[in-house]
C-alpha cells in the first residue's frame, strides 16, 4: 500500500512524449529522495542511461521502491510496437533484476 509520499506516482504511456515524462519523474523522485532505484528488469536499460536523456531500447523496465513505505514501482514499456506502459505501483518485482545503479 503506497504511502503520503508515492501515491501519487503514476503515469499511463502511450505515446513516446509519455514515456519521456515518466521517466523524468522518476528520476525527480529519486533526486527528491522519494524514490530508491532498484534496477532494471528483463530486457529494460538501466536507467542511468535512459534517465540521462540517450534514448531507449525496444523495452524499457525499472524498478524503484519508495524510501518511506518500502512500496515497489515498476516502469515499464514495450516501445517497438508503440503499445505502451506504465509507471505505477505493483505487488513485487517480475523476474531478476540487474545489479545497476543510478546515483542518489
Amino acid at each position: 500500500m503506497s504511502c503520503d509520499k508515492c501515491q501519487s506516482i503514476k503515469k499511463v504511456i502511450k505515446v513516446p512524449r509519455d514515456l519521456t515524462e515518466a521517466i523524468l519523474l522518476a528520476k525527480l523522485k529519486i533526486e527528491d529522495g522519494t524514490l530508491k532505484y532498484l534496477g532494471a528488469g528483463a530486457y529494460g536499460d538501466p536507467f542511468k542511461r535512459i534517465a540521462s536523456g540517450r534514448g531507449w531500447s525496444d523495452f524499457v523496465n525499472n524498478y524503484f521502491s519508495c524510501s518511506s513505505c518500502n512500496q515497489i514501482f515498476s516502469l515499464h514499456a514495450e516501445t517497438y510496437h508503440g503499445s505502451g506502459g506504465k509507471l505505477e505501483a505493483v505487488k513485487e518485482i517480475q523476474g531478476e533484476l540487474s545489479n545497476d545503479v543510478y546515483p542518489t
